[in-house]
């Protein structure tokens, strides 16, 4: 083995070394095999192919930064807008785990919730505004704009995956519901609190696109609670007799007068383990019983929706 190769290798076992999953399930979340990976960590791949780098990069919740360090360490060019696809392909073969999967960044976060989201099935969200697959265009760019100056392929790969998100949600609506459970005054907070005028136009689109999905989609229910959940969070259930299991993805904590954090810190977990799901199920039920019932009607719910977008 030339020094070269040896360098691949001692990368490779580096990057394993340093995260919080073990290779199998590193191999679980990116659809590599262990031995794979196994041989990866050798150095005796000669030609690593880059869709199984990028793979391997998105199951280790590399920055886009540390992903091009690691192609260059496989003797590969930086990241590109040709290799978007492949972060989106990439959803299609990783399997959320029974671990609790860290996620760090915001691109991750979207590629988990993707993951998820392939799963056809019933979709519950527990947040503190409306599902950010029905953001405008742009709002992301605009929001995020350290994360967008930070690395070119953001801005573009943000966009990408989440109009895949959007796709998905309309497939899936066809046939299940989706709830999304939402605190009245995080909600408000969200749209009329906003000192920044151009965020808020952009958030006004966001509110607006939602009441166009609660008008085209019957399986579409937005519920307005009273209280806020200890948690965000995404849950996926498949239908009964699938061979899928329910998906969790948990992000930061949503009090409105709070403000979240976007970027630099932990973003939250994934994971299929049936006892943490169970607790959050807990949770839900609770949610549940705090929501309004005078907004359980489409037609007010729509109204009052409309007068925040025109307030």
């Amino acid at each position: 083995m030339d020094a070269r190769q040896k360098r691949k290798g001692e990368y490779a076992r580096m990057l394993l070394q340093r995260s919080p999953l073990s290779r199998n399930q590193v191999a679980a979340v990116s659809g590599l095999s262990n031995a794979y990976i196994r041989e990866l960590e050798k150095g005796s791949i000669g030609n690593v192919g880059r869709e199984k780098l990028i793979a391997f990069a998105i199951a280790l919740n590399l920055s886009l930064l540390e992903i091009d360090r690691m192609l260059a360490v496989f003797d590969r060019a930086a990241l590109t807008d040709e290799d978007i696809p492949i972060f989106v392909d990439a959803t299609r073969r990783s399997r959320i785990s029974a671990a609790l999967h860290p996620i760090h960044d915001s691109f991750t976060f979207d590629l988990a919730v993707l993951c998820a989201e392939r799963i056809p099935g019933e979709h519950v969200i527990v947040s503190p505004r409306p599902a950010s697959c029905l953001r405008e265009e742009g709002h992301r760019i605009y929001a995020e704009k350290p994360l967008v100056e930070a690395h070119p392929l953001y801005a573009d790969l943000v966009a990408a995956i989440i109009r895949e998100r959007r796709r998905l949600l309309g497939e899936n609506l066809v046939q299940f519901a989706l709830r999304q459970y939402v605190c009245i005054n995080c909600l408000e907070d969200y749209l009329l609190r906003c000192e920044d005028p151009v965020e808020k136009q952009w958030r006004i689109g966001h509110l607006a696109n939602t009441i166009e999905m609660i008008r085209r989609h019957r399986n579409f229910h937005f519920s307005l609670t009273r209280e806020c959940p200890s948690f965000i969070f995404v849950l996926r259930t498949p239908p009964p007799g699938a061979k899928a299991t329910e998906k969790l993805i948990i992000t930061a904590l949503p009090p409105h007068r709070f403000k979240l954090r976007s970027a630099g810190s932990l973003a939250g977990f994934a994971t299929d383990n049936q006892a943490v799901i169970l607790n959050f199920k807990e949770e839900l039920a609770f949610i549940r019983t705090t929501v309004i019932e005078a907004y359980r009607d489409r037609h007010r719910l729509v109204g009052y929706l409309e007068s925040l977008v025109n307030a």
